[in-house]
């Protein structure tokens, strides 16, 4: 959801080595102002215990907590019409952009060789071979 990735920029931002700088302090303070007041406060109660406030998910495990999300969770988040919270550790939760419906597709398999050539396919092309 925009809102939760825009939340996870500002976590970006307040983590990073630039956080003081006053360009980041004001780009910090722009993305807070599109975020509900609701999610900011549960956000900034994960902060203030120093803890990420939003956290990935990579194959159904929340990467805050570590934990097996519950399936209904991890199908809400690809259908991304809901906020996703992790039940263990309380963070919100972004699904992380390999995993995301329009993000990177998964590397290509290579194609699978030619299956081994048995006794019995053998005797059959020699003797397709000797009937032509």
């Amino acid at each position: 959801m925009k809102i939760i990735q825009r939340l996870f920029e500002v976590q970006k931002l307040e983590m990073g080595p630039n956080a003081e700088c006053s360009e980041t302090r004001q780009a910090i303070e722009t993305l807070r102002k599109e975020i509900p007041e609701q999610i900011l406060g549960h956000y900034d109660r994960l902060r203030q215990r120093d803890k990420k406030g939003v956290a990935l998910v990579r194959h159904g495990v929340c990467s805050g907590c570590q934990m097996q999300l519950a399936s209904g969770i991890h199908a809400q988040l690809f259908r991304d019409d809901d906020i996703g919270v992790c039940d263990t550790c309380g963070r919100y939760l972004l699904l992380a952009p390999e995993e995301a419906p329009g993000g990177k597709p998964p590397a290509e398999t290579p194609a699978s060789p030619l299956p081994p050539v048995t006794k019995r396919r053998r005797r059959k092309a020699v003797a397709a071979d000797a009937a032509a």
